[in-house]
């Protein structure tokens, strides 16, 4: 847990928060504390991040699963809290003991960076950065730091949503930047196609831009493992919603209807 705080500690930002949804058992328990301010018209408790609570947080949330449905995470810069996403996954898969599913966290982190890239192009193109597409993967690698601040400034972020019972296990990563029709068909058409290498994941890409081979081919090869060895069905989608965000959602059922 100490590098997962250091991490945390390292890289924070003013909107990075995680949000409880509690349960029945949990909204009667914690009550009060839903008279403080929630996110939206859903029971949703949030928590902002800070130096100081990330210990604290990291201690006590894994302790409230039992009065909860889902956990929140929103985050300027995902890639730089890989181990805080993973601890928050592992210490979910153990509550519902489900550790057969801990390659998930590959999808979640392919899922992220893709948010946090499409954010970060966003970026760049709305403050007129660069003019030049061949100019953008330089900058973003050189100015990283400097884009995730106006990301967080113009409130751009990446949500990790984890839906979970001991019955069924869903993933949900969304980012606030609409994804084109045509980016969003060809994603549809590769996920419904047999990706049986990587290579096939990127075919048809002529750049790097969002929902690239990588993460498709580990949703495949997830789907696929959890079809063979466990015989769970498994449901992976990738949508617009009505709000401008681009959502990908990975549901794993482990018991048939």
């Amino acid at each position: 847990m100490n590098e997962v705080i250091e991490e945390s500690q390292n890289n924070l930002f003013s909107q990075d928060s995680i949000g409880i949804m509690f349960n029945n058992l949990g909204l009667i328990k914690f009550k009060n504390m839903l008279t403080m301010p929630n996110d939206g018209s859903i029971p949703l408790y949030t928590i902002f991040m800070k130096p100081e609570n990330t210990s604290l947080i990291l201690d006590k949330v894994p302790k409230l699963f039992p009065y909860t449905k889902g956990i929140t995470l929103k985050l300027t810069a995902p890639q730089k809290r890989r181990k805080l996403i993973t601890y928050l996954n592992d210490s979910i898969l153990d509550f519902i003991d489900r550790m057969e599913l801990e390659t998930s966290i590959n999808i979640i982190h392919e899922l992220t960076a893709n948010g946090e890239k499409a954010n970060l192009e966003n970026i760049i193109v709305r403050q007129k950065l660069a003019t030049n597409p061949k100019d953008v993967p330089p900058l973003i690698r050189n100015e990283r730091d400097m884009l995730l601040q106006m990301c967080n400034d113009k409130s751009k972020w990446t949500k990790i949503s984890w839906k979970f019972t001991h019955k069924i296990f869903k993933i949900e990563v969304k980012n606030n930047t609409p994804i084109d029709s045509m980016g969003l068909s060809n994603i549809k058409e590769k996920v419904s196609m047999k990706l049986n290498t990587i290579a096939d994941g990127f075919i048809g890409e002529i750049d790097d831009k969002i929902g690239a081979g990588l993460g498709l081919f580990f949703v495949n090869f997830f789907k696929d493992e959890m079809k063979e060895k466990y015989d769970f069905e498994t449901i992976f989608r990738v949508y617009e919603s009505d709000f401008g965000e681009t959502i990908a959602s990975l549901t794993v059922m482990f018991e048939k209807n």
